[in-house]
């Protein structure tokens, strides 16, 4: 059976496992605000607890980690991260080096939540799938035919929150017009809420006056989930790009489920309600009538259990 040593790595912390035999053998988190050789010393802290709780590194059979940004992964080169300051860095090259281990598989950290999501929380029952990610961008992935798209083209589709020209009002960052990003980001939907905050004369702006600028979607999910309208109404507007870009693939894919992931996820039903009432404005009778929008299952090691369960597939391991 397999063993293994994952990361998620994000902007602010990286969600580590090992894995045996299907299973989480033992899980922590490191900080990444300090980027600087952000890879050796998250190695380093591996080491560190693989001795205190007597798990042999040399035995493992690979190394995997999901990236936060544009992942070459024939190469296992991050082409561009954002959020962790990196260009063109060979993360397989240095991983291969740190564990002296040549089986290491590097994947996008959207498109290593997609197939967790498949195979753990969906047991790859359907045959197609599609995953959006709502965090500080739009990330996504998606499975075609019981396997995960890397595309035909330039091997890194992973980026659904950019071009499009699904809205006007605010533009991107990475210079398109109309990315749904701005708006449906969970960046975008504090930035509304604290908009609204700043001349709301209800709960919300009770809120802001208390938290001003460091109003985050976790202070008010109590007013979302109690049916606060002012601050439904402001989820809704933000989710309405996401549901253009959605009933796109809908009526062109016929996909069999989409699945909704990241922080605001963890709103649940209500969220998923308020996506499936914009998707009604935008897709087709007979396609909505079968519609099957769901939450994410696995959440915290979705990232982890896709990637581990991805290098599997890719060493040819059970």
């Amino acid at each position: 059976m397999a063993k293994a040593f994952v990361v998620d790595l994000g902007a602010t912390f990286a969600k580590c496992a090992f894995f045996e035999k299907d299973e989480v053998q033992l899980k922590f988190e490191y900080p990444t605000s300090d980027r600087k050789n952000i890879l050796e010393r998250i190695v380093e802290e591996a080491f560190k607890k693989a001795d205190e709780n007597k798990i042999d590194i040399k035995t493992l059979d690979f190394i995997g980690i999901a990236v936060c940004g544009i992942v070459d992964n024939k190469t296992g080169t991050v082409i561009y991260s954002t959020n962790l300051g990196w260009k063109n860095y060979p993360v397989k090259a240095i991983l291969q080096e740190l564990f002296n281990n040549k089986n290491v598989v590097v994947l996008n950290d959207a498109k290593s939540a997609t197939f967790g999501e498949w195979s753990r929380g969906l047991n790859k029952e359907p045959n197609s799938m599609a995953l959006f990610t709502i965090g500080t961008g739009i990330g996504g992935g998606a499975i075609f035919d019981r396997d995960l798209v890397f595309g035909d083209n330039t091997g890194l589709p992973s980026e659904p929150g950019h071009g499009g020209g699904f809205q006007n009002e605010i533009e991107c960052g990475c210079g398109l017009k109309g990315c749904v990003e701005p708006i449906s980001s969970a960046t975008g939907i504090e930035r509304a809420l604290r908009e609204q905050g700043k001349v709301s004369k209800g709960e919300l702006g009770k809120r802001y006056k208390e938290l001003g600028d460091d109003l985050h979607i976790i202070d008010i999910a109590d007013l979302f989930l109690g049916g606060d309208q002012e601050v439904i109404d402001i989820f809704y507007k933000a989710l309405e790009p996401l549901a253009k870009i959605i009933s796109v693939l809908i009526h062109f894919f016929d996909i069999s489920i989409i699945v909704i992931g990241g922080g605001p996820s963890n709103l649940g039903e209500p969220l998923m309600e308020l996506i499936r009432k914009q998707l009604k404005h935008y897709v087709l009778p007979d396609f909505y009538e079968k519609l099957n929008l769901v939450q994410t299952s696995l959440r915290g090691l979705v990232g982890n259990w896709g990637v581990y369960e991805y290098g599997k597939s890719a060493f040819n391991l059970k």
